[in-house]
């Protein structure tokens, strides 16, 4: 949650936002489990809160949020509202996927989302995008001591009086922006976000010397960091990539929209380590849309299967899966993050516990620190470990009947029992052919973290990290030596 309230008071928000916003993180399903992700959508309505959003209209999920009461109200009727909305199940695509069915004049449902259509012109809202209108839906009925909460639910049941008409939406839509601007100025001082984004851009534009266009690599982020890191805004290594990261978002966004003013293009000289923002490594993937496959499996029904071990298979990647497509535009600067972003996170806690002068030295200089070559040796085992789960769920599908079944190669079914047969673990037994719906999601999730370890590792390679271990432990050790002096003295 740190992070998450740390956008709220960059931006200036005090105690009743603040109050609103953990009140919603604290959200549980009756499980006890939180509703919401930390991220992304916990962090996406944060910043959205603070006015931090991509496009060229910062409330355009008013919009969106506008269409999916619209839509669901058809589908399931005003009453349907509240179970759609505050349902005490886990925020995730997936549920939204299963609950929303049917089809009304106007309103269907199609594999990728909700489907509004008026005017002969259809508005779809994509389930990736779903948990984060679920949450804005229910912060905004909260906000304020729910002092709203009536306000919107009237709005909403004028909304469904009729079919979908798009003056009706734009108009519920306009009516929560008001009431939203009403809150934000009450308790959000300012949006610094605006002022950080232009500082990077500016660091951009002179590093580069570019009329018409900026470039965006890797050692950007070290950098940045290395320039201000004495200030408290930037001190930390992995907030600057987080900015970084959200500057990437927001500026492909606005030249998509052609809001860009004068950064057309980025550098493409790719021996130079250069990288467009719009890469092949992210260019397929809506950057929207991505959510981490671990989702998958931490849903109630595959808790009885243990696809991972915590420590040694899920923790060394998930940052990975997390930050999916901005992890590959800045592969270096993400291990970077991962490594050293890793070692300064354990120096601040040695300080803020108290422990020995040693200890917090030992970190300082970057001792006993995971190499590079490690580092892709790890990602690599973890890897073999995917495909072996791809297989032995291939081996679950092919033998536990259903519909739509696929003749699979011989070779490809050999390869699933094997797989299956050597998979020690809990859930992989004479019980899994009964929870083939969870071997069927599982793969389609094993597909996407396959790529996205692929990807990421084939980046690494080809700037041959490992060669660059040496020179970077000392530049972080040189960093972290300046930061905290005191500790030396």
């Amino acid at each position: 949650m740190d992070h998450t309230q740390n956008i709220l008071r960059n931006a200036g928000g005090k105690d009743p936002l603040l109050a609103d916003f953990t009140a919603l993180c604290e959200t549980t399903t009756l499980e006890g489990a939180p509703k919401y992700a930390l991220r992304p959508t916990m962090e996406t309505l944060a910043k959205f809160i603070c006015a931090q959003g991509n496009g060229p209209n910062k409330d355009m999920a008013l919009f969106e949020l506008s269409h999916l009461v619209c839509g669901v109200g058809a589908l399931h009727g005003a009453t349907g509202l509240s179970d759609f909305f505050l349902a005490p199940n886990k925020a995730t695509p997936a549920f939204y996927k299963q609950v929303l069915n049917g089809a009304t004049p106007g309103v269907s449902v199609s594999e990728s989302g909700l489907v509004l259509t008026y005017d002969d012109k259809p508005f779809e809202v994509r389930f990736g995008r779903m948990p984060f209108l679920v949450a804005l839906y229910e912060f905004l009925c909260s906000m304020d001591g729910f002092s709203y909460f009536q306000t919107f639910n009237d709005l909403f049941e004028r909304l469904l009086e009729g079919p979908p008409l798009e003056k009706n939406i734009r108009a519920c839509s306009n009516a929560l922006a008001s009431d939203l601007r009403k809150y934000r100025i009450a308790y959000l001082s300012s949006a610094q976000a605006d002022g950080k984004f232009s500082q990077v851009y500016k660091f951009l534009q002179d590093r580069f010397d570019e009329e018409n266009g900026i470039i965006l690599h890797d050692e950007c982020v070290f950098d940045f960091w290395h320039l201000h890191n004495q200030g408290k805004d930037y001190r930390g290594y992995r907030t600057v990539f987080d900015l970084f990261c959200d500057f990437a978002r927001a500026f492909e966004e606005s030249r998509l929209a052609r809001a860009a003013a004068h950064a057309a293009s980025l550098g493409l000289d790719s021996e130079a380590g250069e990288v467009d923002i719009a890469s092949d490594l992210v260019a397929d993937v809506n950057l929207e849309d991505w959510t981490s496959p671990f989702d998958i499996f931490d849903e109630d029904e595959s808790g009885d299967i243990r696809f991972f071990k915590i420590k040694t298979e899920r923790a060394p990647i998930e940052n990975l899966m997390t930050y999916g497509p901005d992890a590959l535009r800045l592969p270096l600067a993400f291990l970077r993050y991962e490594i050293f972003g890793q070692v300064q996170s354990g120096i601040t806690t040695d300080l803020q516990v108290g422990r020995s002068k040693s200890s917090v030295e030992k970190r300082i200089a970057c001792e006993d620190v995971q190499t590079y070559e490690e580092r892709l040796q790890e990602c690599q085992a973890i890897l073999s470990h995917i495909k072996n789960l791809q297989a032995a769920s291939l081996h679950v599908l092919n033998n536990s009947g259903g519909d739509n079944l696929v003749v699979f190669p011989t070779a490809a079914v050999e390869r699933g029992e094997q797989a299956f047969s050597k998979m020690k673990r809990k859930g992989f037994d004479d019980q899994a052919m009964a929870h083939r719906d969870v071997f069927e999601r599982a793969a389609h999730a094993l597909v996407a973290m396959e790529s996205q370890l692929l990807r990421y590792m084939k980046a690494l390679e080809d700037k041959k990290v490992q060669t660059l271990f040496p020179q970077d432990r000392e530049k972080f050790k040189s960093q972290f030596q300046l930061l905290y002096q005191e500790v030396r003295t």
